[in-house]
C-alpha cells in the first residue's frame, strides 16, 4: 500500500472485512448517529448511498466538478459528520481531484472534526498517466478511514477487503468487527497472503492493467466509430466502466432496459443520482468482463439502440 498507494500505516491499522459493504458498515456503525449528516458523491456509489441511509443518516449530495466532489459555500457552512469520495477515480463520472482540492478537504475536516471516508476502489487501473497518492497518505491528522477491496483485481466474488484506520480507531474497528461480524473468510485470507507475499500479486496486476487498457482503448474507438463526436465519453484514462453521455432529455433508464432487451447490460447513469430528476444522463458501459474482440461488435448492438432515442 505505501509503495503503490503512498498509504501511511503499519501493519496493526488495516482490519479485514468481507468486503466493501461491511467497511462501509463498519464506518456507519461506529462514527456515526441517526441523524448526523454525510456528504456524498453525486452521482456516486449507489451501495454507500444504501448503508448510510440504513443507519439513519441525513444523506446530503454534493455536485461534482472536473475534480470530484465540490461543496457548495451553503454546504461548508454545515460541516457533516462524514464526507464519502473517491478522489483518485470517481464513481462513476471518473474525475481525478488534483492535490490543492484535496489538501482544502482535508484541512476542513480537521477543522471541524469530520471523518473522510476515501474509497480507492480501482486505484490500479490507470492507463497512461500515474495514479496521484491516497487522500490517506496526505492526512496529518488521523481523519481518513480507507477503503480498500480485492474483488475489482482479482474476482467480484472473493469478498475480502480492508479499512486503514487512524490509529485512534483500530481496537473500536476491531472489537465491533468481531462482535458484530464473527470471523470472515480464513481460508480465502490466508490463501490471498500468500498470494501476496509470493508476488503472484504484482504480477497480476501488471498483466491485467495492459489486458485492460487494450479493452479502454477498444471501447473508445468503437464508441468513435458509431457515434464519432456526437455523444461525450466520460470516465478518463482509468478503472473498469467508460460513461457514454447522453441528452438530458433522453431517459437512460428506458435506454438501459432496451439494451438488454438486445442482449447488451449496462447501466443508467441516472441510477446512481440522489437528486431527482438526474443532472446527466448516461449509460455505463463495463469492459472488465468483456473480451477486446467483443467489444465492438457488441458497441455497434448498443448504438442500434442508442440511435433509436436519439
Amino acid at each position: 500500500l505505501q509503495g503503490t498507494r503512498g498509504v501511511v500505516c503499519t501493519p496493526e491499522q488495516v482490519v479485514i472485512t468481507s468486503g466493501t459493504q461491511q467497511s462501509l458498515h463498519l464506518v456507519a456503525q461506529l462514527l456515526t448517529d441517526p441523524g448526523d449528516k454525510v456528504w456524498l458523491e453525486d452521482p456516486g456509489y449507489w451501495g454507500a448511498r444504501s448503508v448510510f441511509r440504513a443507519h439513519g443518516l441525513d444523506l446530503q449530495p454534493v455536485a461534482l466538478d472536473a475534480e470530484g466532489m465540490a461543496p457548495s459555500p451553503a454546504q461548508l457552512r454545515q460541516p457533516p459528520r462524514v464526507m464519502f469520495l473517491s478522489p483518485s477515480h470517481q464513481y462513476p463520472l471518473g474525475a481525478l481531484m488534483g492535490h490543492g482540492r484535496r489538501q482544502q478537504l482535508l484541512d476542513y475536516a480537521a477543522v471541524h472534526g469530520v471523518w473522510v471516508v476515501e474509497d480507492d476502489y480501482d486505484s490500479e487501473f490507470r492507463y497512461g498517466t500515474r495514479p496521484l497518492p491516497a487522500l490517506q497518505g496526505l492526512d496529518t491528522q488521523g481523519r481518513v478511514v480507507y477503503l480498500g477491496t480485492f474483488s475489482k483485481t482479482l474476482y467480484p466474488a472473493l469478498r475480502i477487503a480492508y479499512l486503514v484506520l487512524p490509529p485512534d480507531l483500530v481496537d473500536g474497528f476491531a472489537q465491533a468487527l468481531n462482535e458484530l461480524f464473527r470471523e470472515g473468510q480464513t481460508v480465502q485470507q490466508a490463501v490471498l497472503a500468500q498470494f501476496l507475499s509470493e508476488g503472484h500479486y504484482a504480477t497480476h496486476i501488471r498483466r491485467m492493467r495492459a489486458v485492460y487498457s487494450a479493452r479502454h482503448d477498444a471501447l473508445i474507438h468503437a464508441i468513435g466509430q458509431e457515434f464519432g463526436s456526437q455523444l461525450p465519453i466520460l470516465g478518463g484514462d482509468a478503472g473498469l466502466h467508460l460513461v457514454l453521455g447522453l441528452p438530458p432529455h433522453i431517459d437512460d433508464a428506458a435506454v438501459a432496459q432496451a439494451a438488454l432487451r438486445a442482449g447488451i447490460s449496462t447501466r443508467p447513469l441516472s441510477l446512481y443520482h440522489l437528486r431527482q430528476p438526474a443532472a446527466t444522463k448516461g449509460l455505463l458501459l463495463g469492459y472488465g468482463a468483456v473480451p477486446e474482440e467483443e467489444i465492438s461488435p457488441s458497441f455497434a448492438r448498443l448504438a442500434q439502440v442508442v440511435r433509436g432515442f436519439l
